[in-house]
């Protein structure tokens, strides 16, 4: 609980079919994946759903409505966390647009909106909903190496205290991370923090080297 992890691997390793098990979006031939000492595949429909709502997802794609404006994007959110009062939505998403430096981008599009921006609706969107686990899936692979930098610190206030997994083939996303694991063809070839994999001659410190 509370701790980050990185997975790192380069295109292919296995990274998203990772991501789509931890929420049995695709089934594991073999294995077992538990959340809270539940075993996910021996779960109902119904409590799977259940266990879905523990788990924020952050896609690279970000997946927001194109339809509607920020502040519709982040109401729709508020409305599905359970807060029923238009007014206290509205209330509350004036606060939160002012928080991730949107303020006077209320009625932007997200087609008006630079990467960051969109991105930091979507991190927004998704810790509204109070999970348990957040995952990462490429969530900043798309940006500029200086506003992936601040993402990755807007990350690390909003999800303080939260346990968190960063699917990235980069290694600057991951590199603070409590825990790192590197995957090829599906399996972990190494673990291990930053320091402690720099220290050996393997794929991670290969692919750190070749990426500065």
């Amino acid at each position: 609980d509370g701790d980050i992890f990185g997975i790192i691997g380069y295109s292919g390793a296995g990274k998203s079919t990772l991501v789509r098990m931890i929420n049995q979006l695709e089934r594991q031939d073999k294995g077992k994946i538990l959340i809270d000492g539940h075993e996910l595949n021996k779960l109902s429909p119904k409590q799977l759903r259940q266990l879905r709502t523990k788990i924020g997802m952050i896609f690279q794609h970000f997946n927001l409505l194109w339809s509607r404006t920020v502040s519709e994007n982040i109401e729709l959110a508020l409305q599905i966390a359970g807060i029923k009062e238009k007014h206290k939505r509205q209330q509350r998403v004036k606060e939160l647009v002012d928080l991730v430096g949107l303020t006077g981008r209320e009625n932007a599009y997200p087609s008006e909106l630079s990467g960051g921006q969109k991105q930091r609706i979507a991190i927004l969107r998704a810790i509204l909903q109070n999970a348990s686990i957040y995952v990462f899936d490429e969530a900043t692979s798309a940006l500029d190496n200086l506003t992936q930098e601040k993402i990755m610190e807007e990350i690390d206030t909003y999800l303080c205290g939260k346990t968190t997994i960063i699917i990235a083939h980069r290694l600057s996303t991951v590199r603070n991370a409590d825990y790192i694991y590197v995957i090829e063809n599906g399996s972990v070839v190494e673990e291990g923090t930053h320091d402690k994999l720099m220290l050996k001659n393997g794929a991670y410190k290969k692919m750190y080297m070749s990426e500065i």
